[in-house]
């Protein structure tokens, strides 16, 4: 599995505990059970959920000032989380050059964003980098 698809498996659930009061790790399991895909690269896919899960505050505190004309309450929640996993990646995930975690992000939210949400979360993601 890429890691683009690690990524979108970690989007997609990140997206569902949202909506969900059941315990995380028990939301965890019940994903690995259903996507079984996501165990060949287990350990990435767990450091995005829990990174963004832990650190979703302090992820949120990063960007939120290049946030143009929007407020965190009204982005749409598909676009937070591919913007918290962006900023999470190019914190803390060396690795990974930022411009890959820009382009990930950028074609997640092609996939699932508004039709303008990939050319806004580019901006937002170019401003926080020129920020650092």
């Amino acid at each position: 599995m890429s890691r683009i698809e690690t990524r979108e498996h970690a989007m997609e659930l990140l997206f569902q505990i949202g909506f969900r009061n059941d315990p995380i790790s028990e939301q965890i399991d019940l994903f690995k059970e259903a996507y079984p895909e996501v165990l060949e690269d287990e350990p990435y896919f767990l450091d995005i959920v829990y990174g963004v899960i832990n650190s979703r505050n302090e992820l949120d505190e990063k960007f939120v000032p290049f946030l143009k004309r929007w407020k965190l309450e009204r982005l749409p929640q598909t676009d937070r989380i591919i913007l918290e996993i962006a900023v999470y990646e190019i914190l803390t995930v060396d690795e990974i050059p930022t411009s890959v975690s820009i382009n990930e992000a950028v074609k997640l939210a092609k996939k699932y964003g508004t039709d303008s949400s990939s050319s806004y979360i580019n901006g937002v993601l170019s401003n926080f980098v020129k920020s650092l």
